[in-house]
């Protein structure tokens, strides 16, 4: 296992850049990030921050990031095909996922935290790498001087998101390609969609993590949580109800048509998946570029070789434990920072609590 906490001077709009900077390393942690992390906390030195409150009985805690495509409604129910699943040979599954958690506040600005993990089922059973958390700090405003993730002008809540997101999008990317380099004809599993072209997922780097997958004979498909792709006034998760499992329904020509009007694209060929009877169904997106039957033969390799509680593969399933951060360790990073920069605790202020004393509600962060 790989557990680095480390200590950049960036704009959020060079953190995304960044990727395409680093070809030849290869690590689950790219230097770009490390160098990031190191140089934003070692301004924090002897500083104070407010930490995160988190109830310690919470099992695990994660700030969860939505899908960027927006919310359109698709057409007519007689062209969503419905495709059968059967089992197939069995073959490798991978999947990696990356979390991101606000840790505490200071005077100028945040501090985060990223983790990633990569699981994949072998023969032995399921295996997996952990790398982070990295920390940062993320700072209010501009200055020029200061080595800090900064958020910009009228910096505010919306632009603490975007600087987490890109963040986060950056380690994940990174994290994608190493897998995709270093397995072969495989199935591999993202969270998420593989819809590019918004700021945080550019469609130029995401293309190159499918080519190097695809010329390594793997295919990518990602696994959507929730998703704003509506058809008749319901989600389009809806439309395998009354069908029977294992099976995909192929809602991908009624939903690429919906977005020739918006700037983001669809990288992937969008179906509905639903791979138990008694499990929840998803959007599913699979690489574009890879035939049709070769997306079906993929999916029925999937259910062959992983475990599929719920209708979600367990191996997706475990990347997200893995890269999530558990209350306990929202703690145990907090003391790090104070004790590896001199950060002082500070409790955070309430006026609630002033007012009320113990009557007070708790607040979330």
């Amino acid at each position: 296992m790989i557990h680095r906490t480390q200590i950049t001077h960036a704009s959020i709009d060079e953190i995304s850049s960044s990727l395409r900077l680093e070809h030849s390393e290869r690590s689950l942690l790219p230097s770009f990030l490390l160098e990031l992390s190191s140089k934003s906390m070692q301004q924090m030195n002897g500083r104070s921050f407010s930490p995160r409150e988190i109830p310690i009985m919470a099992m695990a805690v994660d700030d969860e990031h939505c899908e960027s495509s927006p919310p359109i409604s698709v057409g007519e129910p007689e062209k969503c095909v419905t495709i059968p699943l059967g089992r197939s040979t069995a073959s490798r599954v991978a999947a990696a996922d990356v979390s991101s958690l606000k840790i505490g506040e200071t005077e100028t600005g945040m501090l985060v935290a990223i983790r990633g993990a990569v699981v994949w089922r072998s023969d032995e059973g399921y295996e997996y790498v952990r790398c982070g958390p990295l920390t940062f700090h993320l700072k209010h405003g501009t200055n020029g001087a200061s080595p800090t993730v900064s958020l910009g002008p009228g910096s505010g809540q919306m632009f603490t998101e975007r600087a987490i997101s890109r963040l986060r999008n950056a380690l994940e990317r990174w994290i994608q390609r190493e897998i995709c380099l270093s397995f072969e004809d495989a199935v591999i599993l993202f969270d998420g969609s593989l819809t590019v072209g918004t700021p945080d997922n550019p469609t130029a780097y995401l293309a190159r993590i499918l080519d190097t997958a695809r010329k390594r004979g793997n295919v990518v498909s990602a696994f959507s949580k929730s998703t704003k792709l509506c058809a008749f006034g319901r989600r389009i998760t809806s439309l395998v109800s009354a069908a029977p499992a294992p099976c995909l329904v192929d809602v991908d020509q009624v939903v690429t048509r919906q977005f020739n009007t918006y700037p983001v694209q669809l990288a992937g060929h969008v179906y509905v998946a639903k791979l138990v009877e008694d499990g929840f169904a998803f959007r599913l997106d699979i690489d574009r570029e890879v035939s049709q039957d070769a997306q079906v033969e993929a999916m029925n390799r999937l259910i062959a070789s992983d475990v599929v509680m719920q209708g979600y593969p367990e191996t997706l399933r475990l990347a997200h434990i893995f890269s999530a951060f558990t209350a306990n360790e929202v703690i145990a990073v907090q003391r790090y920072l104070a004790s590896a920069h001199g950060l002082r605790i500070s409790p955070r202020f309430s006026i609630r609590k002033s007012l009320f004393g113990p009557f007070g509600a708790w607040e979330a962060a």
